[in-house]
């Protein structure tokens, strides 16, 4: 049994989840109509925590594609999260060191990436009417910046 396999089925033991590490060194798991997938990274010893945030297969509309950027902008809006596309789904990801990870410090972070998963999900699916950008404002004289 691989350490990634082992520290997963420590995890299923305490959470009571049918929870099992596929050959791929991954497994997943589905939380209110959530699916976060649990990845192994051999190369790098870190785990990714990843979930899709908006419909697999459906067409982004720009405002979607704005909100996105918006939340993702340095992490605000994604709780420290990274958000993404691929394959023409948004997905929330997040990295960990597999070192010292245990069962109940992943618990810990897939209830974290959980709501956080949810919020963006949530904020994406209504996004908020753009604002009109504000009017630059004068650079001061003593900015550095010359104009």
């Amino acid at each position: 049994m691989t350490p990634f396999e082992s520290l997963i089925a420590e995890f299923a033991k305490k959470t009571g989840l049918p929870l099992e590490a596929d050959t791929q060194e991954s497994c997943s798991l589905e939380t209110e109509d959530l699916v976060i997938t649990l990845q192994y990274r051999r190369e790098r010893d870190d785990v990714v925590l990843f979930a899709p945030v908006s419909e697999p297969g459906e067409e982004l509309p720009p405002e979607t594609l704005r909100a996105a950027l918006e939340l993702a902008c340095n992490g605000k809006g994604t709780r420290g999260n990274y958000l993404g596309l691929f394959a023409g789904t948004l997905l929330l990801s997040r990295f960990m060191p597999f070192d010292g990870l245990t069962a109940d410090a992943l618990g810990d972070r897939v209830l974290a990436f959980s709501a956080a998963a949810l919020a963006v999900r949530d904020a994406l699916a209504a996004p908020a009417a753009p604002e009109p950008a504000p009017a630059p404002a004068a650079v001061p004289p003593d900015s550095g910046f010359r104009v």
